[in-house]
C-alpha cells in the first residue's frame, strides 16, 4: 500500500481497525529498535486504559476535541457517554479508518490547523501521550500560545505525557535521555523513524515529559497546570490545563 508521503502510521491503524495485528516497530536515531503497543493498544476499551486516562475522564464537560484520535478509542468512548466529540487527525487514511470503526465525527487536519473553530469546544484531548506530538519545546509552546488566543477563558486540556526518567516512554531508555540531557536536547525528546509491514516511514521526533517539565514547558503560553492525576511514575499522567487569564 504505503506512499501517500509513507504514512505507516495511518497504515498501521487502518490495517488494525481492519482486523490484523502486526505490530509496528521503532527505530531511534542511534540505531535502538523497540516495539510499539499495536493494535491493543489503539483499540483499547475503557476498561483496558491507562488509570490516569480513566480517572480523567471525569473533567470532561461540553463539547470536545479529541485530537490525533488514531482509531478513536477516546471518541468512542465518548459518543457512548453522550457526549459532543469531533475527532481530529492529520492522516487521511487513520480519519478513513476511524470512521470505519465508528467514529461518527471526525476530520483529517493538523492540530496546527485548528484556529477560531476551537472556540466552540469546552475540552480539548491529548491522550496518547500527544502533549508531545509536535516533537519540540519551541513547537509545542508556539501551538499552545496560538491556542490561548482563540480558546474561551473556561477551557480545559487533558495533556497526557510520560515521564522519561522511569522506564514508561516508549523507547525512552536511561541511556538516551542521559545522552539527551548531555548534548543538550531536551531529555524526554524522541527521534525515531516508524518500520510497518516492511516499509520505513521518515525521520519524526516525539517529546515525554514529566509533569515539572510540562510545567516548564506551559510557562508563559497563556495556560496553567490546575491538577495532575498520576496514579504511577512509570505510566502516563493526564494534566489538567486551564487558561491562565491573570
Amino acid at each position: 500500500m504505503p506512499p501517500l508521503e509513507l504514512d505507516l502510521f495511518g497504515v498501521a491503524i487502518s490495517e488494525w481497525v481492519d482486523g490484523r495485528d502486526e505490530p509496528e516497530i521503532y527505530e531511534r536515531d542511534d540505531g535502538y529498535f523497540c516495539e510499539g503497543d499495536g493494535a491493543e493498544a489503539y483499540l483499547a476499551p475503557v476498561r483496558q486504559w491507562y488509570d490516569a486516562e480513566r480517572m480523567a475522564l471525569r473533567f470532561v464537560r461540553g463539547r470536545v476535541l479529541d485530537v490525533g484520535c488514531g482509531a478513536g478509542r477516546v471518541s468512542l468512548e465518548l459518543q457512548r457517554r453522550g457526549v459532543d466529540v469531533v475527532g481530529l487527525d492529520v492522516s487521511q487514511r487513520v480519519v478513513d479508518a476511524a470512521r470505519r470503526n465508528g467514529v461518527q465525527n471526525v476530520v483529517a487536519a493538523s492540530v496546527l490547523d485548528v484556529g477560531d473553530d476551537l472556540a466552540s469546544f469546552d475540552t480539548m484531548m491529548l491522550y496518547g501521550n500527544n502533549f508531545g506530538m509536535l516533537g519540540t519545546i519551541p513547537a509545542t509552546r508556539r501551538w499552545l500560545r496560538r491556542w490561548a488566543s482563540v480558546a474561551r477563558d473556561d477551557a480545559v486540556i487533558l495533556a497526557v505525557s510520560t515521564s522519561p526518567y522511569f522506564g514508561g516512554a516508549p523507547c525512552v531508555t536511561r541511556d538516551y535521555f542521559l545522552r539527551n540531557r548531555a548534548a543538550g536536547r531536551p531529555p524526554g525528546q524522541l527521534s525515531y523513524r516508524y518500520h510497518f509491514n516492511g516499509f520505513v516511514g521518515p525521520w519524526s521526533k516525539w517529546l515525554f515529559v514529566s509533569p515539572t517539565d510540562m510545567a516548564a514547558v506551559i510557562a508563559g503560553t497563556g495556560w496553567r497546570m490546575a491538577e495532575v492525576i498520576r496514579p504511577s511514575r512509570s505510566e502516563p499522567y493526564v494534566a489538567t490545563l486551564v487558561r491562565d487569564v491573570t
